[in-house]
């Protein structure tokens, strides 16, 4: 896991399998970012190959957490076969997914 922080949003990018045994892990970075009043984020998921289930419900989770504290998650989806987890599971009815990260990022400038 590699963090990021500017002003307006944090960059936290996540790489190979996203198990259950990493979960905890995840959940306390992305904890300390919200006890920090960092309240957008932009998740990283470029270097990622596999998301478990438990995977997919912490970035749900967190994405409610921040959105009820006026922040959002971003995601940044770049495999084909990772975007299509997403629309199965219709979380990209939830998430804004880009497929960079200058294009996410731009979206916290203006």
């Amino acid at each position: 896991m590699i963090l990021s922080t500017n002003p307006n949003y944090s960059i936290f990018k996540l790489s190979g399998s996203i198990l259950e045994s990493n979960i905890k892990e995840i959940d306390s970075s992305l904890d300390a970012l919200f006890a920090k009043s960092q309240k957008n984020i932009i998740v990283d998921l470029t270097d990622v190959n596999h998301i478990c289930s438990m995977g997919l419900g912490i970035l749900v989770a967190y994405k409610k957490k921040f959105n009820e504290s006026s922040g959002d998650i971003k995601l940044i989806i770049y495999d084909d076969d990772l975007l299509e987890l997403f629309e199965i599971t219709m979380l990209d009815k939830i998430f804004n997914i880009y497929k960079d990260l200058e294009s996410a990022e731009r979206t916290y400038k203006t």
